[in-house]
């Protein structure tokens, strides 16, 4: 059959129809002419042709897709059915447009964590490698150049390895002064990633060199923005820190190695001396995996090379291990763990939306007996009664998922601002082919989960007591008990997601409760990097600082004003090992070693830093005098076993250099500033005229109001020192500390969220059960009280029925709940997974919660007029 007869079947039939109606008029003239009277022609001719109705029907069969044609039927039916029940449809329709666009919105983060392509060539043989430290407290370090060389140059696992290491660059002459995030890379960064610029040229191996020409490659962000996306900005020269850079590429938009904000790439031109340095531990090493090796094969390759190194160099390798993370791994961190909890949080709240609509549609049931009883006894099959129930449940599902797509597109917009910078993420939408394969295959299944079980118990009806009067206050197939099954299980669903929400706000608000150790009211900070061909010494460096300082301080609404080389929760490395007077030099296996940063004189006292004993620094420490550090509790702590440290000394490095001694004036509290959930960190601080390592970029300033008031004016002070200098990163000190609390905010948010969306649900499929019941024996009811039933016994009798089957929900809950609590132990803080209390107040709330759905119906139950249920149909 060709599909132009099927669409124009009418047409076809039309015809047939004059055909069939000519060929009757012609036999019927035939046998007028053969002596039959008009009326006997007649009959002959119909008894020859046969039932024409018949044949039509026939022949528009022959012209059907027959499946197609029924469910075509059906699906017109089902939206006929919804929409005699507009408040069951909508309400269907919103419970699963809420669970479907929370699953599509987790799913979308999931899907640029773990599914997303990365813009790398054949990404899966992509790996970066770290130093292991665990026993000093790095399990995963930054790796020093001199081993970066050994293992590129001894493995056998690796096509070709690649560094990177993290720089900052001044843009001056084009426009106002900006401050740039950079990187240095080795020439072979770009092939091992198997990435190209999209205009101009990667590095060659000669501008990598020592002494090479300095080249430049801008990202696609920085070209747009700063020159317009000018093709002739290729080969054109740009001022980066005081020198001149020729331009000789633009990378792809987003480009994201090692961060999607990366401004630009230069040569790191890694000299002899660096590649030999064992003891600075600052580059980032990625390599491209041969053909067939696995991750496992190149971990075991270079732990052997470690092991060699550390017989080789043992003052330096002695404790330091080395292994490799797949690139897509490294880049999710425990971002991936979070995003998999909220997937199966999502997976509980689709199934406790199911089970609310099939209670809901189990007690449409009974108006339906009659109905569905009367189309099985005029021939109607089974399976097609099941189909046609189906379909229903699907058009419910299938626009409880557009409405769920479209909301996911809001939500994802409000989470994908926790996604790691590592990640490409394009026009940043959320939604690409595989986002919506999900919410099409989430709907569907949806659909086919709340809708199977009521069409199977639809299709059982008993036709005898199905069609009898009033056969509709009879129960479906023991749907009863099932509703009863389906109430257990939403309580238990909605403990569960309960449960977990509850251990991860409390859990979020201990960390924010946190005293991070520095203060973050009224304290604005800003970077402002100084150049090295600009400033090329510390006399010029402290020139500028106090400069800011004096201006800046003067300022109405200033109270004080500090520099830092980096201030907390904004770098979380700059580790340097050092030695104690009088103590014996450390074994290989026992480095010592501590964050080191410059500070001027009122940084303490602007940050919130308290003084524990000695003192902090003045004017006495200038660069000519003793030179001078303070060291917080956690390095006392950890290397001076229990003496005091006040006027002790330590050098940097170790015994073999020839540096001066530094005498410690001064102890002062501890901050966490690696993190809210890491432990706090030995640290020593120097004097900003007398240490150069670390030379101080970052400004607090401590305000009498909001700090974002001062902002401009502040960077106005800075440039009337320097015109030229960029300033970047102002922002306060509380947006520092929200952005640390991200991605723990986004687990408790999302997680209440569901488990809110879970009360809501198990209560209204309680109510709804619950009212059914009060509906189906109302004249048992009524016949209870015309006997004299007291109203606190019926109440009682109904409330009880309903408070057994929450009572059994929550003690599968608690049991399922219980087991399933480890999975959350390592995402929590200070709180146990197990913790009885938490345990405790969430059955509660559930209870109460669950308590009251029942109540209401069984409330309604005593107010049964006994003359009126017994009338009750």
């Amino acid at each position: 059959m060709s599909l132009k007869r099927f669409f124009s079947r009418a047409k076809w039939d039309e015809e047939r129809a004059r055909e069939l109606a000519a060929y009757l008029e012609t036999e019927t003239t035939e046998n007028i002419a053969r002596g039959m009277s008009p009326n006997a022609a007649r009959d002959t001719a119909r008894r020859k042709l046969g039932n024409m109705t018949q044949i039509r029907e026939e022949i528009y069969h022959m012209n059907s897709l027959g499946f197609l044609e029924t469910l075509w039927q059906d699906v017109r039916y089902a939206f006929r059915t919804l929409r005699k029940s507009p408040a069951f449809t909508w309400f269907s329709i919103a419970v699963l447009a809420l669970g479907i666009a929370a699953a599509t919105t987790v799913f979308s983060l999931a899907n640029v964590i773990m599914l997303m392509p990365l813009p790398y060539r054949d990404a899966g043989r992509l790996a970066v490698i770290y130093e292991d430290v665990t026993s000093l407290g790095f399990p995963q370090n930054t790796p020093a150049p001199g081993n970066y060389a050994a293992w590129k140059a001894q493995n056998k696992s690796f096509e070709d390895m690649a560094a990177i290491r993290s720089l900052s660059f001044s843009l001056i002459g084009e426009g106002n002064p900006q401050q740039l995030g950079g990187i240095g890379a080795t020439a072979n960064l770009f092939s091992v990633l198997g990435v190209e610029p999209i205009l101009g040229r990667p590095f060659t191996a000669d501008e990598d060199k020592p002494g090479g020409p300095r080249v430049v490659l801008l990202s696609d962000e920085l070209w747009r923005l700063r020159f317009g996306a000018d093709i002739g900005t290729v080969g054109r020269q740009i001022n980066l820190n005081g020198a001149n850079y020729t331009v000789i590429g633009v990378m792809p938009p987003r480009f994201p190695f090692p961060t999607t904000d990366t401004d630009l790439w230069v040569p790191i031109q890694l000299r002899k001396e660096d590649l030999e340095n064992r003891g600075s531990h600052y580059l980032n090493v990625v390599g491209r995996l041969r053909p067939g090796v696995s991750v496992n094969q190149a971990n075991a390759d270079l732990a052997v090379i470690a092991r060699r190194l550390s017989i080789q160099f043992p003052d330096s390798n002695s404790i330091v291990g080395a292994f490799c993370v797949p690139i897509r791994l490294d880049a999710s961190g425990t971002f991936r763990t979070t995003v998999l909890v909220l997937l199966g949080s999502v997976g509980f709240l689709l199934l406790l939306a199911c089970a609310n609509i099939a209670n809901l549609m189990l007690a449409r049931a009974a108006g339906r007996r009659r109905e569905l009883a009367l189309r099985l006894a005029l021939g109607a099959s089974r399976l097609r009664i099941i189909r046609q129930l189906l379909t229903e449940s699907l058009a419910l599902s299938l626009a409880g998922g557009a409405v769920g797509l479209l909301l996911s597109l809001w939500g994802y917009q409000l989470v994908s601002r926790f996604i790691p910078s590592t990640f490409f993420v394009p026009g940043n939408t959320g939604v690409d082919v595989r986002v919506l394969i999900f919410a099409i295959g989430v709907s569907v299944l949806t659909g086919l989960i709340f809708g199977l079980l009521p069409s199977l118990r639809l299709s059982r009806t008993d036709l005898q007591s199905a069609l009898k009067q009033g056969g509709e206050r009879g129960e479906v197939g023991g749907s009863s008990r099932t509703r009863r099954v389906l109430v257990v299980s939403e309580v238990a669903l909605s403990l569960m997601l309960l449960l977990g929400a509850s251990l991860m706000l409390e859990s979020f608000m201990k960390l924010r409760a946190l005293d991070p150790g520095f203060r973050t009211n009224h304290v604005l900070r800003l970077r402002t990097t100084l150049a090295k061909l600009r400033y090329p010494d510390i006399t010029h460096r402290v020139a500028f600082y106090d400069s800011v300082l004096t201006r800046v301080t003067r300022l109405p609404g200033v109270v004080s004003a500090g520099y830092t080389s980096y201030l907390p929760l904004t770098m979380f490395g700059g580790g340097q090992g050092f030695i104690i007077d009088g103590d014996p030099p450390p074994l290989p296996d026992q480095v010592q070693e501590a964050l080191s940063r410059s500070v001027t004189l009122d940084y303490f006292r602007t940050i919130g830093l308290k003084l524990v004993s000695g003192r902090v620094f003045d004017s006495r420490d200038s660069a000519g005098s003793q030179r001078v550090a303070v060291v917080n509790q956690a390095m006392v702590k950890r290397y001076f076993s229990g003496r005091n440290p006040l006027g002790m000394h330590i050098k940097l490095g170790d015994f073999s250099e020839n540096v001066p001694w530094i005498t410690i004036v001064g102890v002062v509290s501890d901050m966490l500033e690696m993190g809210l959930n890491a432990p706090p960190r030995p640290e020593m601080c120097f004097p900003y005229t007398q240490e150069d390592a670390f030379p101080p970029r970052d400004l607090a300033v401590l305000t009498t109001g909001e700090p974002m008031r001062w902002a401009e004016t502040i960077e106005k002070e800075i440039w009337a020192v320097d015109p030229q200098q960029p300033i970047s990163r102002v922002q306060p000190m509380d947006a520092l500390l929200e952005t640390s609390l991200g991605p723990w905010k986004l687990q408790a948010q999302l997680l209440c969220g569901f488990a809110a969306l879970a009360l809501l649900l198990a209560s209204i499929g309680i109510y709804a059960v619950m009212s059914y019941t009060v509906a189906q024996r109302t004249q048992e009811i009524g016949l209870r009280m015309a006997l004299g039933a007291e109203p606190s016994s019926v109440l009682r009798l109904v409330l009880g029925g309903g408070l057994k089957l929450v009572a059994l929900g929550l003690m599968i809950g608690l049991a399922a709940a219980f087991a399933l609590s480890r999975t959350l132990e390592h995402l929590l803080f200070s709180v146990r997974a197990q913790d009885l209390s938490t345990f405790a107040g969430s059955a509660a709330v559930l209870a109460i919660v669950a308590a009251l759905a029942c109540w209401i119906p069984a409330r309604r139950a005593t107010k049964v007029d006994p003359i009126v249920a017994l009338r009750y149909e």
